[in-house]
């Protein structure tokens, strides 16, 4: 039986990991710990053979004012976390981290192929900390202690929060949507949950880059309505307006293209073991 401690309760990536755990019963054993305050730093990691570190600040800002605050959670907090693990004998920390440490994604209308060539080039204070964050915890690892990094794609699933769910609720209400042949990385919350597990097996450590689906945003949206009986006419009238303001924040994050070549990918289950279309199903499964 493997011990995994989830450092950081009620997270959305943390509770996916103990139900896929529990899921194989005695095989596993798991326990979660706040990371709010200071308490965390008087508890005894030493009978964890894992440590999945999910605390962190998920909400990403280019304000400037929030770069200390990204600092001390996303990097500070996780290389403390993780050097009192490897000091009390823990084997494996594995650390989410995110593709964001590569950029943002390219203007609305173009696409962007993140390869193994594809060096780290954080965009701002969030990705920073996250880079900062891996860097960190490297340093820590020896004969014994591994790091393992995750750089996940755009997380989406049941109970998920931020874009998907502006996508998902527009999709919901809208009659129409725009049609552009952008190309977006996602990981449905299960892979990415059975990577971990997969991860906690071997004990490793390395960077992986999960990735479940390379698909466009009218894809998703086309999911979405499917999976709620809705017809949406999907257009391309919108593409010439959306192309010239490409480069603004909310349209660049909504059709920017930002993806793993599918060589760099790591994928959690099987290939063909859920579609995209079924993932989204689960996803919409408490949507109203």
């Amino acid at each position: 039986m493997r011990k995994v401690l989830i450092a950081g309760q009620h997270s959305f990536i943390g509770t996916a990991v103990e139900r896929r755990l529990a899921a194989f019963g005695a095989d596993y054993e798991t326990q979660s710990l706040n990371m709010h305050g200071e308490d965390w730093k008087r508890f005894d990691f030493s009978p964890f053979d894992s440590v999945v570190h999910v605390a962190g600040v998920a909400h990403v800002s280019p304000k400037p004012e929030l770069r200390p605050l990204y600092e001390a959670v996303n990097r500070d907090l996780a290389v403390e976390c993780g050097r009192r693990a490897r000091d009390m004998g823990v084997r494996q920390f594995i650390f989410l981290s995110s593709a964001i440490v590569f950029g943002e994604a390219a203007p609305a209308g173009e696409n962007r192929e993140i390869t193994p060539d594809t060096s780290p080039a954080p965009a701002g204070a969030y990705g920073r900390s996250k880079l900062e964050a891996e860097h960190g915890l490297r340093s820590l690892e020896d004969g014994r202690f591994h790091a393992a990094i995750l750089r996940p794609m755009m997380v989406f699933g049941a109970g998920c929060k931020g874009n998907y769910n502006q996508l998902s609720a527009l999709a919901r209400r809208s009659p129409i949507f725009p049609d552009l042949p952008n190309r977006r990385g996602a990981v449905y919350i299960d892979d990415l949950a059975e990577l971990i597990r997969r991860l906690v097996d071997t004990g490793e450590g390395g960077t992986f880059h999960p990735q479940t689906a390379i698909v466009s945003t009218a894809d998703f949206a086309r999911a979405v309505a499917r999976a709620h009986g809705r017809h949406v006419l999907f257009t391309r009238a919108f593409n010439p307006l959306l192309r010239a303001m490409g480069g603004s924040g909310v349209v660049r994050r909504a059709f920017g293209g930002f993806y793993y070549r599918e060589d760099m990918a790591d994928h959690g289950f099987a290939p063909g073991a859920l579609s995209f279309a079924e993932c989204v199903a689960r996803t919409e499964e408490g949507h109203g």
